[in-house]
């Protein structure tokens, strides 16, 4: 008799403990990792501009090697990026890459001249490199995507020649200065959403 009240006090044990698990709405899941994010990001020199479709493949739980192309307001720009996740699959990381915008050849715009005047001037907008670092934030969106903010700094690589006049005219100084002041790099503030895509 003893034996089997043991048995049936185990199995209302089994089933108790079963259908917490069933219900607990604290019991995560176990993660399925995906092979590669799909998405789009937009920002203030954002590593591909304006906005444009992007790429991130998952290397290994805390490593992506990222990459996208874009428009921006020195022609195309493209970047290749590597992510570092210290803590998780979304939460805290680190980005570090290249980037580069193609310029924009006969480009017109007013620009005040040595003389003080104020003309159309038209020049080139040559390429641009820069090296980016950033630090951000990803949330999880649904089961496996992401949306996520980061904010750094992209430094410039080509810091002479960068636009060439078409023009017989001398610049100001001020306008010298506008056309470095809107020469990619700088503050970066970026905004985006990754779309998960396969399982490892």
């Amino acid at each position: 008799m003893k034996t089997f009240i043991t048995i049936i006090l185990m199995c209302l044990a089994l089933t108790g403990v079963q259908g917490q698990n069933e219900v607990n709405p604290f019991i995560e899941p176990e993660f399925n990792p995906p092979i590669v994010y799909l998405g789009l990001s937009t920002g203030l020199e954002n590593m591909i501009g304006l906005i444009g479709p992007q790429i991130e493949i998952v290397a290994s739980r805390p490593l992506r090697v990222g990459g996208g192309i874009g428009i921006s307001s020195w022609g195309t720009k493209w970047a290749v990026n590597l992510q570092y996740y210290p803590k998780d699959w979304y939460k805290l990381f680190f980005k570090t890459g290249y980037s580069r915008n193609s310029g924009l050849d006969d480009f017109e715009t007013e620009l005040k001249l040595a003389s003080g005047s104020m003309e159309d001037v038209r020049l080139n907008l040559n390429p641009v490199d820069n090296l980016f670092v950033t630090i951000g934030y990803a949330w999880k969106v649904g089961k496996r995507n992401k949306f996520y903010l980061e904010g750094g700094y992209a430094i410039p690589l080509t810091t002479e020649d960068y636009y060439t006049l078409l023009d017989p005219v001398e610049l100001h100084s001020d306008a010298k200065n506008e056309l470095r002041t809107l020469r990619p790099g700088g503050l970066v503030l970026a905004v985006g959403i990754n779309f998960a895509v396969g399982n490892k």
